[in-house]
């Protein structure tokens, strides 16, 4: 199927769409069995779009490829249409490449952010020693973590799944934690990595990292996690423990 002489065609699978992108890592890791065909390709290109609802509930379009690639999807009429029969709650694009959604689609708000992947366990650092699973009082978990980070992204019982790791001190008190849960695809996505700010500089949320990471790769193979754009500093911390970005992306909101 075209649109003007766009030769934008249909996938009817999630293997179509995998080969459709050159096996780009983001769907490699979060293409989720919630996808639901058809997707759309951008022939004699890597630029793919699909519909699926994420692990929050929430629905969700996905737009990857190269810059003038995406611009080129989004101005056909083909692009808005299908965006429009999905319904999504919101609709994700390289950073690079999101104004020409954004404008195709009337999109507001939003937030950049860059998923990150490994396959190869990190190094072990010295406090992964003391680390276990949570199993105490959850309203403890969530004291600790508002303590320490005033806007977190995960709170205990968000959703199904969570499994959440700490750090004691000799006293017992809480100075680290982390969590793993079901990411889009049977791979971990973990986060909600707090450490005591009073304790900064020690390597608590690094050994987090690396505990949970592993974790992820001796039970599936891989882990992922998400970092806020401007967060240059996990970055770096997540790419020392091994972690490349599949994807650097902007998520904007249909009025």
């Amino acid at each position: 199927m075209s649109d003007g002489g766009s030769r934008v065609a249909e996938l009817a699978t999630a293997a179509e769409l995998r080969a459709a992108s050159g096996d780009h890592p983001f769907l490699r890791f979060d293409l989720a069995t919630t996808f639901e065909p058809p997707a759309l390709h951008l022939t004699g290109s890597e630029v793919v779009a699909w519909f699926q609802v994420w692990g929050d509930g929430r629905r969700g379009v996905v737009v990857l490829g190269a810059d003038d690639g995406v611009a080129h999807l989004a101005a056909t009429d083909m692009f808005a249409t299908w965006v429009a029969a999905k319904a999504p709650n919101h609709v994700t694009a390289p950073a690079t490449a999101y104004e020409p959604v954004r404008d195709a689609l009337g999109l507001r708000g939003g937030n950049a952010w860059d998923r990150m992947w490994t396959t190869t366990p990190p190094p072990t650092l010295p406090a992964e020693r003391d680390i276990t699973w949570f199993d105490g009082d959850p309203a403890e978990l969530t004291a600790f973590i508002k303590a320490h980070n005033p806007h977190p992204f995960a709170l205990p019982g968000q959703h199904e799944g969570m499994r959440w790791a700490a750090l004691r001190d000799k006293d017992a008190r809480l100075i680290a934690c982390g969590v793993s849960e079901p990411g889009n695809t049977d791979v971990p996505l973990i986060g909600g990595i707090v450490a005591d700010s009073t304790l900064r500089g020690r390597g608590l949320g690094a050994a987090m990292t690396a505990y949970l990471t592993r974790d992820g790769i001796d039970r599936t193979g891989a882990s992922t996690l998400g970092v806020f754009a401007d967060n240059d500093h996990a970055r770096v911390l997540y790419e020392r423990l091994g972690y490349a970005t599949s994807l650097r992306a902007r998520t904007g909101f249909p009025l």
